[in-house]
């Protein structure tokens, strides 16, 4: 055995068991609001909007009249039809072509408007950061009011082998000060409450 394979086999038969080191116990603080207005409110902050339905629209055509222009729609849900099957999706550079990503959440944090995806909402870990945009179906009783009750209520933290809180688009900011929205990943981020 190589000195790397000696210590890497130390670690294992050392290490402790979860039966004898137990976690600590998270402590529940701040604000227990888990509202969908509170949730909209810090969405809009970072730069998030929430897409409205107009009377008698569906999914589809309100994504047709927030994004007029997307030619490539891909949709991981079947509330919208999309342009491009999701089965089509293999690679990231297969993502390099779709303009409007449209996925559905596991839960929502009212504290932070972010939004968390894993593994099993996205076909590839990429797919919610290389579309130009990304449509969120959101449920609203799948809001909890911050990152403590997220930890102690969502098993998607311990089962999901990918997971990313997303806050609205993303952003970037130089020292003068100046935000530019939508500099490296996705150019917006809409929420869809279904």
């Amino acid at each position: 055995m190589s000195a790397r394979d000696t210590i890497l086999q130390a670690l294992r038969t050392n290490r402790p068991t979860p039966q004898n080191h137990p976690l600590p116990p998270v402590v529940t603080l701040g604000d227990l609001d888990a509202g969908q207005e509170r949730f909209i409110t810090n969405l809009k902050i970072l730069g998030g909007d929430v897409l409205e339905p107009v009377a008698g629209e569906t999914l589809d055509d309100a994504i047709k009249r927030r994004h007029p222009d997307a030619k490539v729609i891909c949709s991981t849900v079947p509330e919208a039809k999309g342009t491009l099957p999701v089965e089509r999706i293999k690679t990231p550079q297969d993502v390099a072509t779709v303009d409007v990503a449209v996925v559905r959440a596991a839960f929502g944090i009212a504290e932070m408007g972010s939004i968390f995806l894993s593994e099993a909402q996205l076909p590839i870990n990429s797919f919610a950061h290389l579309a130009q945009h990304i449509v969120v179906l959101l449920s609203p009783d799948e809001l909890t009011a911050n990152m403590h009750t997220a930890y102690q209520t969502r098993g998607e933290f311990k089962s999901a082998r990918y997971g990313v809180l997303m806050s609205g688009p993303s952003a970037t900011a130089d020292i003068q000060g100046v935000l530019i929205r939508g500099a490296q990943g996705v150019r917006s981020l809409s929420v869809w409450f279904a």
